[in-house]
């Protein structure tokens, strides 16, 4: 586990040099806070996607274990974000056409887990359409 969140982390940084934006998705549990806001009840059942671009702070701690600490603006509003490692699922950047998830970790939100029988036969696919920069040629 400790090795796909250090990989996580490494193309983090290396997506968001080298293409100034970046995206986390997040699952939701006990374990993660967003601030006061929280999550959505949409975010509760489907997870949460963040991003890091040139507007957001770039002090962020990740512990030993890969949680994650930092401050996001969500509008105008900062909240103090914490993410257990458990519920980092993966990054992309549609710039760069480029995703990775973890294989390592439930990728459904706690919320909605189901038996693992049900889910054997289900994939979960995240489309990057509607975060492609518009106009663009792909």
């Amino acid at each position: 586990m400790k090795k796909q969140v250090s990989y996580l982390q490494k193309l983090f940084y290396d997506l968001w040099n080298d293409f100034g934006s970046v995206y986390l998705i997040v699952n939701n549990s006990e374990r993660t806070q967003i601030g006061k806001r929280g999550f959505t009840e949409e975010e509760k059942k489907h997870g949460l996607i963040l991003v890091f671009n040139d507007k957001t702070n770039s002090k962020l701690d990740w512990d030993e274990e890969g949680n994650l600490s930092c401050v996001l603006a969500f509008g105008t509003r900062k909240e103090d974000v914490s993410i257990n490692h458990d519920d980092l699922i993966g990054v992309f950047s549609p710039d760069a056409g480029v995703q990775f998830l973890r294989g390592d970790v439930d990728k459904e939100p706690t919320a909605s887990r189901k038996p693992k029988a049900e889910k054997d036969d289900e994939k979960r696919v995240i489309s990057l359409d509607q975060y492609r920069k518009k106009g663009r040629d792909t």
